[in-house]
């Protein structure tokens, strides 16, 4: 049982968050201001800023790696093209994590129709194709233990396996260390939905990982 809290607990403690009119001091919601003024160099700071948080998202909801990728891609490519409309109207990391959310969602419900937008846009002094410019970062340790891997699979495989708005709110919540708030924000909706699409993410995730549980694996 203790596997279950380990990979599903609310991080608890993180319950406060800023007023929402103070977000145009938000440092990275100004990276996009200065993005949207003109400055190319605010967009590829953003990159760096986000790239790795991105790919955790989309490679947790996704899975598989290739799918992960076009998908990061196309977050970055959804902020660049809102460069001459942006307003600001929330904390940039807000803003990211909603697209990253929808995208990942919709990726999974439409893989096989749905037609990515083309990623050979170029931007800034250097014309550098956006899509080598958020290539992936190696978020994953290639001398993780293969215990340890082996348990990613099975967690993996089980989040693959519940609704898809509970398996954000976990993922947002569990693994990006986001408060209740925050996904609410990210997932268009209030608290008190985010609360129960955990609680109920949780008894789904146990009902899946039973059987692993009983046999040891985790």
């Amino acid at each position: 049982m203790r596997a279950i809290e380990a990979c599903v607990q609310a991080g608890g403690g993180r319950v406060s968050e800023r007023p929402p009119e103070d977000y145009r001091e938000d440092p990275d919601t100004q990276l996009m201001m200065a993005f949207a003024a003109g400055d190319d160099g605010a967009f590829e700071k953003i990159i760096d800023r986000f790239q790795r948080q991105v790919y955790g998202v989309v490679r947790r909801y996704l899975g598989k790696s290739s799918s992960a990728e076009d998908c990061a891609q196309e977050v970055f490519l959804r902020l660049f093209k809102m460069r001459r409309s942006y307003k600001p109207k929330a904390r940039l990391g807000t803003l990211v994590y909603r697209i990253a959310s929808n995208l990942c969602m919709n990726f999974a419900r439409d893989e096989a129709r749905r037609k990515m937008l083309a990623l050979d846009a170029s931007y800034g002094a250097d014309e550098e194709p956006l899509a080598a410019a958020v290539a992936d970062p190696g978020a994953v340790a290639p001398d993780m233990a293969l215990e340890s891997r082996e348990r990613a699979v099975i967690v993996r495989r089980a989040l693959n396996c519940i609704p898809d708005r509970q398996r954000m709110a976990i993922i947002l919540h569990r693994f990006e260390g986001l408060s209740y708030a925050e996904i609410a924000d990210a997932l268009e909706t209030n608290i008190d939905a985010v609360k129960s699409l955990l609680s109920r993410a949780r008894a789904s995730l146990a009902e899946e990982l039973e059987g692993d549980i009983q046999a040891g694996n985790l």
